[in-house]
């Protein structure tokens, strides 16, 4: 229903702002996919492998300290019976200590990451709108509408995969 309502507020204003029959069959309309286009070119596998190595560190300091987490907390559940009150406190204060510092690092990682994958996304996005800006110049297109956006159009006006050859020619 809101694709609808966009479509008809579209066709309302180019009618309201004099946008004649004649010159709706002049202008040449493409759209693009721009999920498609995310997905298909190579430097978004490049993107996740670049990130992968650059946070493999700290990923595998997570794993590490999870592990040693779960360890000491098989060994408190293993050996509590025969603990003194005091070596279990001890051991309880070190597993939430161990808890504690696992939960910060995991947080500062996921905003790092998150941050750092927004960076890279943003670099490719940017190559992305430079290709559509030279094929659109290049193939005289008046307008590119982002096919999210788009009620209904032809495969025809689909120009993404243009978009992913020239995105894919500039690494």
């Amino acid at each position: 229903m809101n694709k609808v309502f966009q479509a008809a507020t579209l066709a309302l204003g180019l009618m309201a702002t004099g946008f004649s029959v004649s010159a709706a069959a002049e202008t040449k309309i493409a759209v693009i996919n721009v999920p498609r286009i995310m997905h298909e070119i190579p430097q978004a596998k490049a993107i996740e492998d670049k990130l992968k190595s650059e946070f493999a560190s700290r990923i595998s300091e997570m794993k590490r300290l999870e592990s040693e987490g779960e360890a000491l907390a098989a060994k408190l559940k293993k050996d509590e019976a025969f603990m003194s009150a005091d070596e279990r406190t001890k051991m309880q204060r070190k597993l939430a200590e161990m808890q504690a510092d696992f939960n910060l690092k995991g947080q500062a990682l996921q905003e790092d990451q998150r941050r750092r994958y927004g960076e890279e996304q943003k670099k490719v996005l940017d190559k992305i709108q430079d290709a559509i800006d030279s094929v659109a110049k290049s193939q005289g297109y008046d307008l590119v509408i982002n096919g999210n956006a788009v009620v209904f159009g032809s495969d025809k006006l689909d120009i993404s995969s243009q978009i992913i050859q020239q995105v894919s020619k500039s690494k």
